[in-house]
């Protein structure tokens, strides 16, 4: 008994096993990145934020305290616009105005 296989089937078949492994290879990556890189994704994210918060928390105490405590409008100003510009909320560009008084 002897299987011959044409060339037509032979292409097809060798189709469908390239599909089936670039199927596979997908389904491996998805389950890698769901149940391994997702949650230390999430971790690093969780993390960083949780710091950025502390941060800034931090900084706005200082600046409550500062202006409780009677410290010049021109330092906190000053503080204010760098805090501002590190945050990237503002240009580099600093503007002198002495019309800005409060």
């Amino acid at each position: 008994m002897t299987l011959t296989v044409d060339l037509q089937t032979l292409g097809w078949l060798l189709f469908a096993a390239a599909g089936a492994s670039s199927l596979l290879t997908l389904l491996i990556l998805a389950l890698v990145g769901r149940f391994y890189l997702g949650p230390r994704i999430e971790k690093k994210i969780d993390r960083r934020l949780e710091e950025g918060a502390d941060q800034l928390e931090e900084r706005l105490r200082k600046r409550f305290v500062d202006l409780l405590t009677g410290r010049s409008r021109e330092v906190i100003r000053d503080r204010a616009r760098d805090l501002a510009r590190g945050m990237g909320l503002i240009g580099g560009n600093r503007r002198d105005r002495e019309d800005d008084e409060l």
